[in-house]
C-alpha cells in the first residue's frame, strides 16, 4: 500500500506540528487518541501524520533516517502524556516499528517482551502496567498517511484488534475528509481571486469571500455521532443489555464501566431491557 507524500505541511521557522492547518485537525485528532485510551484500557495513545523532515538538525533518531526529506510527525497525544515535543516528535519512515507501518501498510502488534523493541524505555512499560502495543496505519485513499499508536493495559485479542481497526479507519476518513476540504475551499479561491483579476475592470466586481474551513466542532460532532449511532445500535441488538456474556459490552469489546461511561458522555439513553 503506498504512503502518501505529505500530510502536514511546515513552514520556515515553524514545525509542522504548529501549522495553523493542524489546528484544523484538532477536532478529529483529540477524539481519536482519547477514544483509544477508552477502548483499549490505554495508558498513552498517540497519532503521527506524515510530513516533511523539518527537525533534521535536533531530531534523535536522524542517523536512522535515509534522505530526511520526510519522517512521521506527532502530532496528538493523550494519557500519561500529551507533550508532543519529546525524543518520539519524528519517526523515520521505514525505522522501527512504528516508522515501517506506513511503508508495509498493516499493522504492529507486540505484547510479551515488547520492552526490548525500543518504543520506550524499558522500565517505563513495568511502571505503568503496560501489556501490549499497536501501532495502526491510517489511510485515505488507499493511501497511508500516518500512524495510531496505543500502549494498552490490556493484551490484544480479536476483539480488542476490531475495535482499534476500525477507530483507525473512522480517524483516517475523517482527517481524509478535513483536507479534503481544505483542498476544495484553496482550489476555489485561487480560481475566485483569479477570475477577480481578470475582471478588475469590470464595473461589477465584487470581493468574493473565501471558502472557511470546516467549523471546529463539525467533525468532532461527526466523529461522536458515528460513535453515538454504533453504541445505539449494538444496544438495539442486544435488547438494552450493557454487561454479560451476550451484553453490549462484550459485543464492543468494552468494559461496562467504560461503555457506561461512554454512553453518559455522549447522551446515548439506558433502555430497558426486553426478555
Amino acid at each position: 500500500m503506498p504512503e502518501s507524500r505529505y500530510f502536514v505541511e511546515s513552514t520556515p521557522g515553524r514545525p509542522a506540528d504548529a501549522h495553523p492547518a493542524r489546528a484544523a485537525l484538532d477536532p478529529v485528532l483529540q477524539p481519536l487518541v482519547q477514544t483509544a485510551l477508552d477502548v483499549a484500557d490505554g495508558r498513552l495513545a498517540r497519532v503521527w501524520l506524515l510530513g516533511p523532515g523539518d527537525q533534521c538538525a535536533s531530531c534523535p533518531m536522524r542517523s536512522e533516517c535515509g534522505d530526511q526529506t520526510r519522517c512521521l510527525h506527532l502530532i496528538a497525544s493523550a494519557g500519561l502524556t500529551t507533550r508532543i515535543d519529546g525524543p518520539y516528535r519524528r519517526y523515520p519512515v521505514g525505522a522501527r516499528e512504528v516508522g515501517r507501518v506506513p511503508v508495509t501498510g498493516r499493522p504492529f502488534e507486540a505484547g510479551p517482551g515488547l520492552e526490548a523493541l525500543g518504543l520506550a524505555d524499558p522500565a517505563w512499560f513495568a511502571t505503568h502496567g503496560i501489556r501490549s502495543f499497536s501501532a495502526l496505519p491510517l489511510v485515505v485513499a488507499g493511501r497511508v498517511i500516518g500512524v495510531l499508536a496505543v500502549f494498552s493495559g490490556r493484551e490484544l485479542d480479536p476483539a480488542l484488534r476490531r475495535t482499534l481497526a476500525g477507530l483507525a479507519q473512522l480517524g483516517a476518513t475523517a482527517l481524509g475528509a478535513i483536507r479534503a476540504w481544505r483542498e476544495i475551499a484553496n482550489d476555489r479561491n485561487r480560481v475566485a481571486v483569479r477570475s477577480a483579476r481578470e475582471r478588475k475592470d469590470a464595473a461589477d466586481v465584487a470581493p468574493v469571500a473565501p471558502v472557511s474551513d470546516p467549523a471546529p466542532g463539525a467533525a468532532l460532532r461527526t466523529l461522536a455521532d458515528l460513535e453515538r449511532d454504533a453504541i445505539a445500535r449494538v444496544l438495539e441488538h442486544t435488547g438494552g443489555r450493557v454487561s454479560g456474556p451476550r451484553g453490549a459490552a462484550a459485543v464492543l469489546g468494552l468494559k461496562p464501566t467504560t461503555l457506561f461511561s461512554r454512553m453518559k458522555k455522549l447522551g446515548v439513553p439506558r433502555r430497558a431491557r426486553t426478555p
